[in-house]
């Protein structure tokens, strides 16, 4: 928020004339309406639904490519690492950061692999589902 430029009698300077002062306020509650209004999409039941399931698709690619990188043993070479950073306006509990690491392999993956890893992406999918399902009925 910019200061005031307003002067007292034995002060000399602009002051601010009581249309600027109204303008700046109206200004600032604009400004304070959109951050409320988008406070409150984000906390919207279906958007927060929303990003969970987001989380849980990602939690299941991340759980297949780890089981990939288990099976086929030491053809699996790690990328790279880093930590996930929680959503900007989100609340941080204690467990929510974590590491997610990049396989890849050095060769082609065997089918049985491959039905595993579509298996288990089933699984955690019809899962997510399910459990999405459940908490909308309850």
């Amino acid at each position: 928020m910019r200061e005031a430029a307003l002067m007292t009698g034995s002060d000399t300077g602009p002051r601010q004339t009581p249309a600027e002062l109204e303008a700046e306020i109206n200004e600032e509650q604009r400004r304070l309406a959109e951050t409320i209004d988008r406070l409150l999409e984000e906390a919207r039941p279906a958007n927060i639904a929303r990003r969970r399931l987001e989380q849980a698709r990602d939690h299941g690619t991340r759980l297949v490519e780890e089981a990939r990188a288990l099976v086929i043993g030491g053809n699996a070479v790690r990328v790279e690492s880093h930590l996930v950073e929680p959503e900007e306006g989100s609340v941080l509990l204690k467990g929510d950061e974590e590491v997610v690491s990049t396989y890849q392999s050095r060769r082609r993956l065997p089918p049985e692999v491959i039905a595993l890893a579509v298996g288990l992406g089933m699984a955690v999918t019809v899962g997510v589902v399910a459990w999405a399902v459940r908490r909308r009925r309850s």
